[in-house]
């Protein structure tokens, strides 16, 4: 089972079409930010900021640890940055995000699968450790 948190809304999933429901959740802005979680623990998790059909997926194995960021950026103008508009973002205009960050809701949505099945970080996709 996983908790899927966002701004004011939580889920708890047990399987890939209700994480699939969950993920489709957009807030008063249209975009969202999910943190996922293994069975109401804080780690290891995936946080996810999604805007339009764009997402960036940040990993994070344990406490302490800086992270995993999942790269891509297929389609993106190279150096150049993308902006997540969601409930809560700091500032209330967006968060931007360098476009090597960034990857289709596709692929957010595929590594999010993963986790619920393994609650590790999906090799199946490039990561970048900070």
């Amino acid at each position: 089972m996983m908790q899927v948190g966002s701004y004011r809304q939580s889920w708890q999933v047990t399987n890939a079409e209700e994480l699939a429901a969950a993920m489709a959740w957009r807030d008063d802005k249209g975009g969202a930010l999910f943190y996922i979680t293994p069975d109401n623990q804080q780690y290891p998790s995936l946080a996810i900021r999604v805007t339009e059909g764009y997402a960036d997926v940040h990993y994070f194995p344990y406490d302490g640890h800086p992270g995993f960021r999942c790269l891509e950026g297929d389609g993106l103008p190279e150096g150049g940055w993308s902006r997540f508009v969601y409930q809560g973002c700091d500032p209330g205009t967006g968060e931007d995000s360098p476009n090597e960050f960034v990857v289709p809701f596709a692929t957010a949505a595929a590594i999010a699968k993963a986790f619920l099945q393994t609650s590790k970080r999906s090799d199946a996709f490039e990561w970048l450790e900070l």
